[in-house]
């Protein structure tokens, strides 16, 4: 039996496949022994336009020896699924020497955060306008033990509100981290209301994404609820008192969602603005103003879209997330964000706001800097907690899912150096959290390789060759990070 189809079931009507999170009374009895925890999630979260200074704790170590620092503090109640890694360099991925000058920074370097090497070499070999290597994210999609027969392989999702500035490069450098297997950029949806159609708009499990049926549903501002009603009735009656409670938690979880997403779509001008129109085709989002407005909450964005996430994840609807907080060299305008004043030992709250991102932040003041990237990292904890709150057999969707979350450069410096990265949750026990691990100008393509080989037990072509060796340097293991 496929263990994937054994291990979900899924709700049907007229252009909906809703599937269902794990409900034991819909386990076949040959199948009774598998759980839902043997499955694996990866989520890499991209942070723009590095982080400052006081991202690193002031101390190395495992357990109590080591800190959060101010900026990382959302992080603390998660501090024993963390792990902080300080030296990380990708320059080795631009330049034989391995120097950390990678220019211009903001339109070349997220091209490499997930593929270890310059697409401008890539496409200079092609003869061709937009190419890369296959992402890191995609490689996990391709592996059948990874992505099984989720309903989709990837997604890509994202918080942009604007067309970024691309530093005169090709925009598939800082608009998207995800590469496919033919060297095409895979844009994120920013939009809502696009992904969550994309989670429970499709046909088939082969990928058939939304019809006629979902086209009209949304013009029609009818809920997908709607579509599987009478299918929804049978299986309620199939379940015990427990899961009935579970799947009634669940529908009425949906509901909420889809109302939140459509609700921001609006505000956007998305999706749900452009009625009868094929989200295929339908602009994703107008290069509208860069701050919050009365119709549209950056924040409120982000709590949709990590709802979004945990229900793609709980429902297996795919297995492998990227999430970009924002393009590279984001310029959005923080007004909406409490200033604090940062040092070592921590933070106090301080007189007034922030301001835009890229020139008044991580080129301006240090502490509006630090505010911003603190406050991304408290919608990144929010999310952990969403994750954490769902249990999985023994353990919990984040216990058994690995974030890789960082920047494609090192802050104000632009440097390609000393990234600020971290990995939370366990990777279904594969890893030593707890702990901040200093390594001695590492390259990252060997914290990509640990994840492959060691934490998702992949092998084969795409592992050991992945990203591109221009200083003859093997690609190794970070044991440091692994448990016993």
């Amino acid at each position: 039996m496929n263990r994937s189809i054994a291990r979900r079931a899924f709700l049907c009507g007229a252009g909906v496949a809703l599937s269902l999170p794990w409900l034991e009374s819909l386990v076949p009895k040959s199948a009774k022994a598998q759980t839902q925890a043997s499955v694996k999630r990866y989520l890499p979260i991209y942070l723009p336009n590095g982080a400052p200074e006081l991202w690193r704790p002031s101390t190395a170590g495992i357990g109590a020896e080591w800190q959060l620092s101010g900026v990382l503090q959302p992080l603390a109640p998660f501090k024993n699924k963390l792990i902080v890694l300080t030296g990380l360099e990708n320059g080795t991925s631009f330049n034989a020497d391995g120097g950390s000058s990678v220019e211009p920074s903001h339109g070349r370097q997220p091209g490499a955060w997930l593929t270890c090497i310059d697409p401008g070499v890539v496409r200079a070999e092609l003869g061709v306008a937009e190419a890369n290597r296959i992402s890191l994210d995609q490689t996990m999609a391709k592996d059948p033990n990874i992505g099984g027969n989720a309903k989709l392989k990837s997604l890509q999702v994202g918080l942009s509100t604007w067309y970024s500035y691309c530093d005169d490069n090709p925009c598939s450098n800082s608009r998207t981290v995800s590469w496919s297997d033919t060297g095409l950029p895979m844009y994120k949806s920013v939009d809502p209301l696009e992904v969550f159609n994309q989670l429970t708009g499709a046909t088939s499990l082969a990928g058939n994404l939304l019809g006629p049926d979902a086209e009209k549903r949304i013009a029609l501002n009818k809920s997908v609820l709607d579509a599987v009603i009478e299918n929804a009735t049978r299986t309620q009656a199939r379940l015990g008192a427990a899961d009935r409670a579970k799947f009634e938690e669940f529908l009425t979880h949906v509901r909420a969602i889809e109302k939140e997403a459509t609700s921001m779509s609006v505000g956007m001008g998305g999706l749900a603005c452009v009625p009868m129109a094929s989200p295929t085709t339908a602009p994703v989002l107008p290069d509208m103003t860069k701050q919050n407005t009365e119709t549209y909450n950056k924040g409120a964005h982000a709590d949709v879209m990590n709802d979004l996430i945990v229900m793609a994840f709980q429902c297996d609807a795919t297995r492998v997330i990227t999430y970009m907080l924002e393009d590279e060299r984001s310029e959005f305008i923080y007004g909406h964000v409490p200033l604090s004043i940062f040092t070592e030992a921590g933070f106090t709250p301080a007189p007034g706001f922030c301001g835009e991102y890229h020139s008044e932040g991580q080129h301006g003041s240090p502490d509006v800097y630090a505010s911003i990237t603190q406050w991304n990292v408290g919608k990144v904890a929010a999310l952990c907690a969403k994750l954490d709150a769902i249990k999985e057999g023994d353990n919990s969707l984040l216990d058994n899912s690995l974030i890789l979350f960082g920047s494609a450069m090192h802050g104000s410096n632009h440097a390609c150096s000393m990234l600020p990265m971290s990995l939370i949750g366990g990777g279904a026990g594969k890893l030593k959290t707890d702990q901040h691990f200093v390594l001695d100008n590492r390259w990252l393509r060997d914290l990509h390789h640990t994840v492959m080989k060691e934490v998702f037990a992949m092998s084969g072509p795409g592992v050991d060759d992945f990203g591109v060796d221009r200083v003859d340097r093997p690609a190794a293991v970070i044991s440091e990070i692994l448990a016993g």
